[in-house]
């Protein structure tokens, strides 16, 4: 209804700001779900480590999925990846794909850390 009303109204300012507010909560819930699911990803990983499983098809997961720079700190998901480096080396170059995406990723999203 938003995105109608923003067409026949593209100069109304609350329809704006309603329009605003809707993607900021579906970005909110986006990243909730994308942190739940690196958690859930990292407790797989370390179970797979310690149970002697095959953490591969969990990187693969973990390469497809999109997180925020909050979510890897939050969850810590570095840890675990530099932990999964010694389960193999296929395992390893997935590893450090992941986490050269994620620095780089971070880079953008703070982009005031380059100075």
């Amino acid at each position: 209804q938003l995105l109608e009303a923003q067409k026949l109204l593209p100069e109304d300012k609350r329809v704006q700001e309603e329009l605003r507010k809707v993607k900021i909560e579906l970005r909110k819930e986006e990243e909730q779900q994308s942190r739940a699911k690196v958690a859930e990803i990292r407790d797989g990983l370390k179970r797979a480590r310690t149970d002697g499983a095959e953490v591969l098809p969990l990187l693969r997961q973990l390469s497809e999925t999109r997180c925020s720079w909050e979510t890897v700190m939050e969850t810590r998901i570095g840890v675990e990846l530099k932990s999964c480096q010694d389960c193999g080396e296929e395992a390893k170059q997935l590893c450090q794909e992941i986490l050269a995406r994620m620095k780089d990723e971070s880079k953008e999203q703070r982009p005031m850390w380059d100075s």
